[in-house]
């Protein structure tokens, strides 16, 4: 059996990820590619017995570029995947979303991981909440993912279907009608407006080829950020080695206060679970 594993990373974690299960689907007998979205080719896909798909959540669900990538896969006829996601805290409605939309093209999702991941979104403390994370015992269920996904997909070619995971939309809490306002237009209004220190930008174009979205070029005269496509996720922002990129974060600082709340809460009830592993006083971030 041959899989192909397709993941969207920035900080790191998904990508640490996508290797382990790769790993663990080595290990199994099988074998298994893997890209990042950006290299993949769709008209090679059927040349795989089994896609995995991964991406961190963003806003509770996958991110555009990764909705956009999959509204544009060719249809199939019953073609076997599984998604995966890193996550800060909340999982939101991402496997339920990505599901839909795969389906739609003819795939059927077989099997999902998920594991929590450190960050360092600007408008919050750090260190954050999940740092530390994904950990060992993450990497070890990842790699027995994929370990048994190649196994499940042949028992689900041979009827088990049972075996197929359902998906609900989850739609009543305060994170879900967030999600629902929470759209790409609606970001770009709230998001602070960036702006390139010309005096201090040396053009290394490191903005520019970490965008997920090509939503920046650094050579144009003058030099154009957050351009048509971009999906918010302040990334350039973080990783310009000379600080050239200007932001005010005040107000998004000021707004997200009571999500930091909720997703802590979400975080001691995980613990509570056995889910979750804290390796600071999270408790204590304000």
């Amino acid at each position: 059996m041959k899989a192909l594993i397709i993941y969207f990373s920035q900080t790191g974690n998904t990508k640490k990820i996508a290797e382990t299960i790769k790993k663990g689907i080595l290990k199994s007998g099988n074998m298994c590619d893997i890209a990042p979205i950006k290299n993949v080719n769709i008209n090679l896909l059927e040349s795989y017995d089994l896609i995995g798909i991964g991406t961190p959540t963003f806003f509770y669900r996958e991110p555009k570029n990764v909705l956009n990538f999959i509204q544009n896969l060719k249809e199939t006829k019953e073609k076997h995947c599984f998604i995966f996601c890193t996550h800060g805290s909340l999982i939101g409605n991402t496997f339920y979303h990505m599901n839909e939309e795969l389906s739609k093209r003819g795939y059927i999702v077989i099997g999902t991981f998920d594991c929590y991941g450190s960050s360092s979104i600007q408008f919050y403390p750090q260190p954050m909440h999940t740092e530390g994370h994904p950990d060992e015992i993450e990497f070890m269920e990842a790699t027995e993912f994929g370990e048994n996904i190649c196994e499940i997909n042949l028992k689900v070619q041979n009827g088990q279907m049972n075996l197929i995971p359902q998906f609900e939309l989850i739609s009543k809490t305060w994170w879900a009608l967030q999600s629902k306002q929470l759209t790409v237009e609606v970001l770009k209004k709230i998001s602070p407006k960036f702006n390139i220190n010309l005096d201090v930008c040396t053009k290394c174009l490191t903005c520019q080829e970490a965008c997920p979205t090509n939503s920046i070029d650094v050579e144009a005269e003058p030099p154009e950020i957050q351009k048509e496509g971009c999906i918010s996720c302040w990334y350039c922002e973080k990783v310009c080695p000379e600080g050239a990129i200007e932001a005010d974060w005040s107000m998004m600082e000021k707004a997200s206060k009571s999500n930091l709340i909720g997703y802590i809460e979400a975080l001691k009830e995980a613990e509570n679970q056995g889910k979750f592993r804290p390796y600071i006083d999270y408790q204590n971030i304000k």
